[in-house]
């Protein structure tokens, strides 16, 4: 399997990495000899962060990296986090998908494509409620709630099946705790959101800067009733 290392680092990381670069490129390279490390480098325009691209049997190949890793040891790297993926095209896919050529296209006549604006789901609304908590200080709140109204609701509201956002909070443990809940038509339009796995949360390197502690996954209810009415109605 593939599994990508995300390193969000430090603001001064640029300058910093001379002093460990040559220990983390002879590690890297020893991975890629291996054949543990696929591909690695900094993200760019702004150097904020680093991907690098692992194969191997479990998450453990670069959760080990990263524990071990000179960037990490000496204070480069803020956060990381390691996410699976599940590769279906290309020459060293895990998991090869090849196309059945008897299927259609979205593109080609014949198909019927349901979304948002169809006839039968005009009226369906919400179905999917999907709850994610954290926690962050009465200080830095202010600043996550800019992200969230600023960056992430609007994106939303860009996306098929997405149905509106609730943020709440409540003064906890000299905490503020923060709940959010957004609404959607369908599981399928959260994988377009979240990825292969929808249980998965998604939260950005601009949140993890400001939150104390939040859910790595979230939870997803079905909505029943509403004041707009069931969902799913009785038969």
């Amino acid at each position: 399997m593939h599994y990508l290392l995300f390193y969000e680092v430090v603001d001064d990381y640029a300058e910093r990495r001379a002093e460990f670069r040559q220990a983390h490129l002879a590690k890297a390279w020893r991975a890629s000899a291996r054949g543990e490390l696929v591909l690695g480098g900094a993200l760019a325009d702004p150097i904020d962060g680093a991907v690098l691209l692992f194969h191997g049997e479990s998450a453990a190949v670069a959760e080990d990296f990263a524990r071990a890793d000179p960037y990490v040891t000496g204070g480069l790297v803020k956060r990381w986090h390691v996410r699976e993926w599940n590769t279906v095209v290309g020459e060293g896919a895990a998991n090869p998908v090849k196309p059945n050529p008897e299927a259609k296209s979205a593109d080609e006549p014949g198909r019927s494509v349901r979304t948002r604006s169809s006839p039968e789901r005009a009226n369906a609304g919400p179905s999917i409620l999907r709850l994610w908590t954290a926690r962050t200080t009465a200080e830095k709140f202010d600043d996550y709630v800019r992200h969230v109204t600023g960056s992430v609701f609007p994106a939303l509201g860009e996306m098929e099946g997405y149905g509106g956002g609730y943020l709440l909070r409540r003064e906890r443990d000299a905490e503020v705790e923060i709940v959010v809940l957004t609404l959607w038509e369908s599981m399928e339009a959260i994988e377009q959101f979240a990825g292969r796995d929808p249980n998965q949360a998604v939260v950005e390197p601009r949140a993890r800067a400001v939150l104390t502690t939040f859910d790595e996954f979230v939870k997803h209810y079905e909505i029943v009733d509403s004041p707009a009415g069931p969902v799913h109605p009785k038969s």
